[in-house]
């Protein structure tokens, strides 16, 4: 098993490991991005923590990150528009979606930004879009959690809640490879964002939400209808008894 540590994930040559912070523990590798991104740190800027003990996903909540997990941010500046930068939830949503399948783990996306295995939770990928930091006037942190060499029990939740990859092959994976897989897979869906249709296309065929009667909190309301598809820009088509919504944002059930 190779562990990880800041040269072997240099080593890996990635576009997006050309800078390499490593932790052995850290507040929140999302912070430490978004920090680094401030002062200037270029795309493909790779925050790496074996523990994080203020992780933080969706509406604030905490993220249990103890050893054994994968614990990433990274620094992106997207050649494009910042109305655009909400793409980056789906593409990277697919790109970990495509790791996993090649480890052997039939997972699902769930909307807007969860990955699924029977309905339980195993990996969670944050998208902040920040102004400010470059010539197109902003910066994304990419943020990735994914319950790696780690048993269910040890993220403090149900085991329905949650679902961890050793825990689903019965082996632990060699975190550098996996590392090296999913900064492949999300490099090739990241340098398709111009070509936004195939990638909402894999999403389609991927995901575990469209076709059903869902029930969404939103900014105070709750919706509840079908979730139909999603539009070009990767909206969610809500149709309910008093219209169609198109939302990027919600807790669903």
């Amino acid at each position: 098993m190779s562990a990880l540590d800041r040269e072997r994930i240099a080593h890996l040559k990635s576009p997006l490991a050309r800078r390499v912070e490593f932790h052995e523990e850290i507040g929140s590798t999302q912070e430490r991005a978004r920090e680094l991104a401030r002062k200037g740190a270029p795309h493909g800027t790779l925050v790496v923590s074996k523990v994080q003990v203020g992780g933080k996903g969706r509406l604030g909540r905490s993220w249990i990150s103890p050893p054994g997990g994968l614990w990433m941010s990274l620094v992106l500046r997207p050649e494009m528009p910042a109305r655009y930068a909400a793409r980056i939830t789906q593409a990277a949503a697919v790109g970990v979606a495509k790791t996993l399948r090649e480890f052997g783990v039939e997972v699902e996306i769930k909307w807007p930004n969860d990955l699924l295995i029977r309905g339980r939770k195993i990996c969670g990928v944050l998208a902040q879009a920040i102004a400010g930091g470059d010539k197109q006037g902003y910066f994304v942190i990419l943020g990735i959690g994914l319950n790696a060499n780690l048993k269910p029990s040890d993220l403090k939740l149900a085991d329905r809640e949650a679902a961890t990859l050793s825990s689903e092959l019965g082996r632990e994976v060699d975190l550098l490879k996996l590392l090296d897989a999913l900064l492949r897979n999300l490099d090739a869906e990241l340098g398709r964002l111009d070509d936004f249709e195939k990638i909402l296309a894999d999403w389609r065929k991927l995901n575990c939400t469209l076709g059903r009667h869902v029930r969404i909190r939103r900014f105070g309301e709750i919706l509840e209808g079908e979730a139909a598809d999603l539009n070009p820009e990767g909206a969610l088509i809500l149709k309910t008894q008093s219209g169609v919504f198109e939302l990027f944002e919600g807790e669903i059930e």
